[in-house]
C-alpha cells in the first residue's frame, strides 16, 4: 500500500524557493556588482526587456537586432583608458552597424558622481562609443533627463538615465503581458523576484528631503521663496523624482504605461522644466504635476499647495452638449461618481466668462441646483472633479507628505479616474430625402385614420375592467 506523502510545506521548518538569481548579502559595493550583473544578463536573455528600455532612447530595434552585455569592462588603450572601469557595456547590433553604451550603476542610497560621469563621457567620445547610461535609485521623467547637472557632454555622445524602479516596472509589465518563449518568461519572473528583494539595493523615493520642513514653514509664514535658491531648486528636483515614482506606481496599479504630462519644451530641456517649476513654487507656493493614463477621460492634475498645506487631485471634462439644462448635465456627471465621496468636490465652468461655481459632491447629491447660476439660460460648459485633502498636521513632514500624496492620487483614481468617461456626440444620421419624409408622414396619417375608423373588437366590449384586464394608462 502506497504511503501518503506529506505536503512539502509540512516538512520544512525554514526554507525559500530556490532562486535563479541569489540575492547578495554584503556591502553596497557587492550589491552593486551583483545587481548590475544580473540586470545586464537579463537584457540579453530577454530581448523584449532590452527593447522596452532601449527604444525610448531613440533606437529602433528590429527582429534581428541582437543585444550583448558585458560587466566590469576594461577598454583597450592607454594606461589612462584602462584605469577607467565602467560597470558595464551594452552592444546592440542593428543591420550593418552596432550601437554601444557604457553603463555606470549605483544601488541603495549611493549617488552618482559628476566627475566620474564626465570622465566616462570623455572616454566614450575617445573610443567612439555612442552613449553613457547611468542606473540608480534616482528618478528621471524621461531617460534623456539626467538627475545630475552635467556640464560637459560631448555632442556625439548621448547621456541617459534609468532608475531601478523603472527597470522593475518595465519587467513587471512585460511579465503581465507575457513573453512568447517560456524560458524567457521564467528568467523575467526571477528577475522581478530578485529586484523586489530588499538586498538587491532597489529603493523607491520615500521622502521630500531634509529641507522640506523649513521650506513649508517659510511658505506658510508668507516669506518670499527665492526661485534660484538651493532650497527651492532641490525641492523641485525631489518633486520631479517623486512624480516619476508615482507614475511608475500607477503604471503597476493599472497595468498600463502611465506617463508624466510634459510640454514639448520641458521634454526637450530638463533644465527649463526645473527653472519653470521653481518659478511656480516661488510665485504661487505650489508644486504641480500632470499624468497621462491611457484611455482615461482626461489627464490627472496634481497640486501640492505649500501655503494652504493641501493636496488636490483633479480631472476636467467637457459637459454633454446634447443635454441642454444644468440639471441634466449635472446628473450626467453624478451618474459616473461614487455616492460617498467625502473629499470630492465639483467645479462648474460656464460660458461668457461667467465665474465658476463649486460645491462638495455630498451637497450636490442633496440638491443638484447648488451649482446653478442666476442666468438659467446658461448651462455649464465643462466640469472639474477634484479631491481636496487638507493635511495641515502632516504636510511639512517629509515622509508623511509623500505617503499622503501617493494615497490621495491612488484614491482619486479609484473613485473618479477609472469611472469618468468623456462625452462624445452621437454619430450623425442619414438625412431623409423630401420624398422619404412625405411617405413617412403619409404612413403615420393612414395609421391614425385606420385606428379611428375600425376600432378593435376589444374596444367594443364592456369597459368595466375585469380581474385579468389591463387598466387604461390614463386612469392609472
Amino acid at each position: 500500500m502506497a504511503s501518503v506523502r506529506p505536503d512539502v510545506s509540512e516538512l520544512l521548518n525554514r526554507g525559500e524557493r530556490a532562486r535563479l538569481f541569489p540575492v547578495p548579502a554584503g556591502k553596497a559595493k557587492s550589491q552593486e556588482r551583483h545587481t548590475t550583473a544580473v540586470f545586464l544578463a537579463c537584457l540579453s536573455l530577454v530581448p523584449a526587456l532590452g527593447r522596452a528600455l532601449v527604444e525610448p532612447l531613440g533606437l529602433r530595434l528590429g527582429n534581428r537586432s541582437r543585444i550583448q552585455t558585458f560587466t566590469e569592462v576594461v577598454l583597450d588603450g592607454s594606461a589612462e583608458v584602462r584605469s577607467n572601469r565602467p560597470d558595464g557595456l551594452i552592444a546592440i547590433s542593428r543591420g550593418k552597424g552596432t550601437w554601444t553604451a557604457l553603463v555606470e550603476a549605483k544601488v541603495q542610497r549611493s549617488k552618482l558622481d559628476r566627475d566620474q560621469i564626465e570622465s566616462y563621457l570623455q572616454l566614450a567620445r575617445a573610443k567612439g562609443i555612442d552613449a553613457l547610461i547611468t542606473v540608480s535609485n534616482d528618478f528621471a521623467a524621461v531617460p534623456s533627463h539626467h538627475p545630475l547637472q552635467v556640464n560637459r557632454v560631448p555632442k556625439n555622445v548621448g547621456l541617459f538615465h534609468w532608475s531601478w524602479s523603472s527597470v522593475l516596472t518595465h519587467a513587471k509589465l512585460l511579465k503581465e503581458q507575457g513573453v512568447d518563449v517560456s524560458e524567457q518568461h521564467t528568467v523575467l519572473s526571477e528577475f522581478v523576484r530578485f529586484l523586489e528583494h530588499e538586498n538587491s539595493g532597489v529603493m523607491r523615493l520615500d521622502s521630500m528631503g531634509s529641507g522640506w520642513k523649513d521650506l513649508v514653514s517659510s511658505a506658510v509664514a508668507g516669506a518670499p521663496l527665492d526661485r534660484a535658491s538651493d532650497q527651492v531648486v532641490d525641492t523641485v528636483g525631489t518633486w520631479h523624482q517623486e512624480t516619476r515614482d508615482l507614475a511608475l506606481q500607477l503604471t503597476e496599479a493599472v497595468n498600463a504605461n502611465v506617463t508624466i504630462g510634459l510640454s514639448r519644451a520641458h521634454r526637450e530641456n530638463s533644465s527649463k522644466r526645473i527653472a519653470d517649476d521653481a518659478a511656480v513654487l516661488s510665485n504661487d507656493q505650489e508644486l504641480r504635476a500632470k499624468y497621462e493614463v491611457p484611455d482615461a477621460a482626461s489627464p490627472i492634475a496634481v497640486v501640492a499647495n505649500l501655503r494652504g498645506r493641501t493636496i488636490e487631485v483633479s480631472m476636467q471634462l467637457r459637459a454633454p452638449a446634447d443635454r441642454k439644462s444644468t440639471s441634466a448635465r449635472v446628473n450626467w456627471l453624478l451618474r459616473q461618481l461614487p455616492k460617498d465621496g467625502e473629499e470630492l468636490h465639483v467645479r462648474a465652468y460656464w460660458p461668457r466668462r461667467t465665474k465658476t461655481t463649486q460645491a462638495s459632491l455630498e451637497s450636490i447629491r442633496e440638491d443638484s441646483s447648488v451649482l446653478q447660476i442666476e442666468d438659467r439660460s446658461l448651462a455649464p460648459a465643462s466640469f472639474e472633479v477634484k479631491l481636496v485633502r487638507n493635511v495641515v498636521g502632516r504636510f511639512s513632514q517629509p515622509k508623511r507628505f509623500v505617503e499622503e500624496l501617493e494615497e490621495a492620487v491612488r484614491r482619486f483614481y479609484e473613485q473618479v479616474g477609472q469611472r469618468l468617461k468623456r462625452w462624445q456626440p452621437a454619430a450623425p444620421k442619414i438625412a431623409e430625402t423630401p420624398k422619404e419624409a412625405e411617405d413617412a408622414q403619409l404612413h403615420e396619417s393612414n395609421e391614425a385614420t385606420v385606428g379611428q375608423s375600425a376600432p378593435p373588437p376589444s374596444a367594443l366590449a364592456d369597459p368595466t375592467p375585469t380581474q385579468n384586464s389591463i387598466a387604461d394608462p390614463a386612469e392609472s
